[in-house]
């Protein structure tokens, strides 16, 4: 089940590509990211408020350390979107940002048989086939380093989630946004633009809000279910960023960028066995 919910959590990621970057071609990428957060909050709050959950001081810490990486991450994301292709920078994010706290689980004593590790060996293996793709190298360079800025940040983020996903419900995801929307806001102000989306783009943002407050009580549930299948199963966004990056925003994709990509899955599904 955990690697059930950390796919379908994989999946709202890739959902909220679609409309994040709607948003970014109509403002800026830090106006997607604090508009992101902040219907992100508001959507979790609703939940946690109507759901019953027991709040817990400690775990609303953690979700808070979640969030600071959450909102850097988001922005490094965006930006290497706009710098380069989803085909670049989304498996490369995916890989860093669930394999960085996949070992960080295994470390603190949770699951990690020799399958898994095989799995996460695998999603490795498949970075150096992601970058193969036809372009430039300035646009690669430029994609590679919001990658890794991108995957760090959002390992933290799950880290923070790893250690806050106890029995107070969804009051982490609350922190998490909420810290995320007070993050990105700062920036937003600190670049002199609006952290609130253009009127024409107040229902993408609604709905990137909706999803990617789906994908936090989502990612949650399964890390409270196997904090090592769940890391991994999401980093599977790649297979859906890609795609709506190719049908909608007709980015570039090539072959071996799809073996890459296949590589990823393939430890992913190891991962979820093992």
């Amino acid at each position: 089940m955990a690697a059930v919910l950390g796919l379908l959590a994989a999946m709202s990621i890739g959902m909220s590509d679609l409309f994040g970057r709607k948003v970014i071609n109509a403002s800026t990428v830090v106006t997607a990211g604090s508009s992101m957060q902040i219907f992100g909050s508001a959507a979790m709050v609703v939940v946690a408020a109507t759901s019953g959950s027991r709040f817990d001081l400690g775990d609303f810490a953690w979700g808070s350390l979640s969030g600071v990486g959450i909102g850097a991450g988001v922005w490094f994301y965006y930006s290497g979107l706009v710098a380069s292709s989803s085909a670049i920078v989304a498996p490369i994010v995916a890989s860093l940002g669930a394999l960085v706290p996949f070992a960080y689980t295994v470390i603190r004593g949770d699951t990690g048989t020799w399958i898994a590790l095989v799995g996460a060996a695998l999603t490795v293996s498949g970075l150096v086939f992601v970058t193969g793709g036809s372009v430039s190298r300035e646009s690669l360079r430029s994609g590679l380093l919001w990658s890794v800025l991108a995957g760090l940040s959002y390992a933290l983020g799950g880290i923070g989630f790893v250690e806050a996903s106890g029995g107070s419900g969804w009051w982490p995801a609350v922190s998490q946004r909420g810290t995320a929307a007070v993050l990105m806001v700062a920036v937003a102000l600190a670049h002199r633009v609006s952290p609130l989306p253009p009127k024409s783009q107040l229902g993408n943002a609604t709905a990137l809000g909706v999803v990617v407050a789906l994908t936090s009580t989502l990612y949650l549930a399964a890390l409270g279910l196997n904090p090592s299948i769940g890391v991994i199963a999401v980093s599977v966004f790649p297979a859906f960023s890609v795609l709506i990056g190719r049908t909608v925003f007709a980015d570039a994709i090539r072959p071996v960028q799809i073996l890459g990509i296949a590589l990823v899955k393939g430890g992913v599904a190891a991962v979820s066995v093992g």
